[in-house]
């Protein structure tokens, strides 16, 4: 049974409660013109690196670094009562690390990846791994970071743990020690600043010229989705879309009957259906979506988050889109993805190009990168600094870039949308919006 993840799409994907109150942001249409995936404009929109929380110095700057080594080990929801599972990411890391390793490692020093650990989608679990990862384990760094849940900030705050991941859940939002490959996804209400145009602005551009601009969001009932809400709001109405329905209706345990969802959807625009759909759920509900959508007579845009290459032959997810925030791995011809395959192949030869397994890739090949410019002199506090010091995070046509302080409080305002059509994926060129405050 094949299971994929879901949660982390909640950044541009994520679905709240109907009556949410969102603000309305009021962006220069100019600013929703589509461009390259680097040097997106930023607006107004800054940060006080001061204003982070978990600052201070570690206790312990060199925890996990000998002459030869540094020590890194991970934390995933690799099991999940709901399905959402992060298994992949894992293999993707360890795919990274090995070829860091085989081309003489970080300034002498080899990564000595002890892997993730698993918590279940428990709360209380994610904690106590987070605490045997720091106290028992003594890592120097927690990569990638990949849950459901963000209990462990607490234990990572309190020994300055630097952390890098996919950004799932608000762990990576509001601090100075978290860093997600496409920036904050979820913020708080009182984290919450700017609004991100890049896909909203790609789903614009698939609806013919002058057809009203609505669309209706379903998520699974988690906190991930309920805090992603707000921000995808404000994301499409930036790019100009009527938000005409947005819950979070079906249970952790799965959707029985999905008729009532769908009742409500199609007369959601005024008494019609929307022109987009985009539901944030494990792969078995969207199905009974899909195809209670269809049996409705829906012939508007369906979008989920579910790229994966073993996926093009399921026929019920036939002529959607799925929303990426960075480039899946059927460009070949981009260096960074070329490189990608290359590692899964030689490191992890069964690793499909799954969003977990490129997730725990990326995460790991930030953490790479950023280790080599810091170099020989290598402590937790240099690594921060290095990163909060306007630093910038980019793979060329492969991740789209981030800057750091300011994506700690919000996410890169990039993506593409991958087609599954005739059996086949295709995804264009990573293309960004911009990141404007809100009104």
């Amino acid at each position: 049974m094949l299971i994929l993840a879901v949660a982390g799409v909640v950044g541009i994907a994520g679905c709240g409660g109907g009556d949410s109150g969102n603000d309305t942001a009021a962006v220069d249409p100019a600013l929703l013109k589509l461009g390259a995936d680097h040097g997106w404009n930023q607006t107004d929109v800054t940060v006080d690196p001061a204003s982070l929380d978990c600052q201070g110095k570690a206790s312990n700057p060199t925890r996990g670094v000998t002459d030869t080594s540094i020590k890194i080990g991970g934390l995933a929801t690799v099991t999940s009562p709901s399905g959402i599972a992060f298994g992949d990411a894992d293999a993707g890391a360890k795919a990274r690390f090995a070829r860091a390793n085989a081309e003489g490692g970080i300034a002498g020093r080899k990564i000595d990846y002890i892997g993730v650990r698993d918590d279940g989608s428990d709360p209380a679990r994610n904690s106590a791994q987070a605490t045997s990862l720091v106290s028992r384990e003594e890592v120097f760094a927690a990569a990638p970071v990949l849950t459901t849940t963000s209990s462990y900030l607490d234990t990572f705050c309190k020994e300055v743990t630097p952390f890098f991941g996919w950004g799932t859940e608000s762990g990576f939002c509001g601090n100075a020690i978290g860093f997600s490959i496409v920036g904050c996804q979820t913020p708080t209400a009182e984290q919450r600043i700017s609004v991100n145009t890049g896909p909203p602005a790609m789903v614009n551009a698939l609806i013919p010229a002058g057809s009203p601009k609505s669309i209706a969001m379903i998520g699974i009932d988690n906190d991930a989705a309920r805090q992603g809400n707000i921000t995808v709001a404000q994301g499409f109405q930036a790019a100009g879309f009527d938000v005409v329905y947005e819950k979070t209706p079906i249970p952790v345990s799965g959707l029985s009957d999905p008729t009532p969802i769908v009742q409500a959807v199609m007369t959601a625009d005024q008494g019609a259906p929307p022109a987009a759909v985009f539901m944030v759920t494990p792969v078995g509900d969207a199905v009974k979506l899909l195809g209670a959508f269809r049996a409705a007579g829906y012939d508007g845009i369906l979008l989920t988050p579910f790229y994966d290459p073993r996926l093009a032959g399921a026929k019920e997810l036939a002529d959607t889109y799925a929303v990426m925030q960075w480039q899946p791995g059927l460009s070949t011809d981009i260096a960074g993805i070329n490189q990608m395959l290359t590692d899964f192949k030689a490191y992890a030869p069964d690793l499909p190009d799954s969003l977990p397994a490129m997730a725990g890739y990326w995460a790991a090949d930030m953490l790479v990168t950023a280790l080599q410019k810091v170099g020989r002199d290598l402590t937790v506090d240099a690594l921060l600094k290095t990163l909060n010091g306007d630093y910038t995070n980019y793979v060329t046509g492969a991740v789209p870039e981030t800057r750091w302080p300011l994506n700690h409080v919000a996410a890169s305002p990039c993506g593409t949308l991958a087609h599954l059509k005739d059996g086949k994926w295709s995804a264009p060129a990573l293309s960004c919006g911009a990141i404007a405050k809100i009104s």
